[in-house]
């Protein structure tokens, strides 16, 4: 069996390490500052919140950002709109906007000799969603290679608590205790008293009378 000789292995070896060297090599991305409006933690849910950052981009290689490669901008806020500012030496450049939840700056406006200083200003503004959770993702922003992978250590995040709706209480019902009214009380019978009804009474005042009458005729008792 014939053995291949090391040394067919080396056009192999200095083709990669050709391809490694050819490949751009990705740049540093800094926060250099961020703002939030409104201010105040924790966000609402519900609410418009606003989120301004500004990146610095330190090149690694022998452009400030490879012109073949992009970044990548992403958030949790709902309805989103973007907003995007490059700024070389202190002067602006490049002005984007986009909607949605994913938006994209491309290379080509971030790639200058390395002598300039290149930064880039992100807005993006949206409503905080009711179910975010304890936080939510205002902006994530990652640098993207030729094939769309994400560069190592590019990756810059913010992220931002959101107060938790207090639960609503329960409606509460009063049981109002009614009273029935009285019932009337039964009217009592009559009674016969003994031995005297009314109309014995009366038969006997008349027997009065009459034998009054007689007396003062007669003039005798009876």
């Amino acid at each position: 069996m014939r053995s291949s000789h090391p040394c067919l292995s080396i056009p192999s070896i200095l083709l990669s390490a050709m391809l490694l060297l050819a490949m751009p090599a990705g740049a540093t991305l800094v926060l250099s500052g961020s703002t939030l409006t409104p201010p105040g933690l924790p966000l609402a849910t519900l609410r418009e919140q606003k989120v301004d950052v500004k990146i610095t981009i330190i090149p690694s290689g022998e452009r400030t950002f490879a012109i073949g490669h992009r970044i990548q901008m992403e958030t949790g806020l709902a309805d989103a709109r973007w907003s995007t500012i490059v700024f070389v030496d202190g002067y602006t450049g490049d002005r984007e906007s986009s909607t949605g939840r994913v938006a994209f700056i491309n290379g080509f406006v971030l790639s200058y000799p390395t002598d300039r200083d290149v930064s880039v200003g992100i807005s993006v503004s949206g409503t905080v969603p009711d179910n975010a959770g304890p936080s939510v993702r205002l902006l994530t922003v990652r640098e993207l290679d030729n094939s769309g992978q994400a560069v190592p250590g590019s990756m810059i995040m913010i992220s931002e608590p959101v107060s938790t709706p207090a639960p609503v209480p329960a409606a509460e019902t009063t049981t109002e205790a009614t009273t029935p009214p009285p019932s009337p009380s039964p009217s009592p019978a009559p009674t016969r008293a003994a031995g005297f009804t009314f109309l014995t009474g009366l038969f006997a005042a008349g027997s009065l009378v009459t034998a009054g009458r007689l007396y003062r005729r007669d003039g005798k008792p009876l």
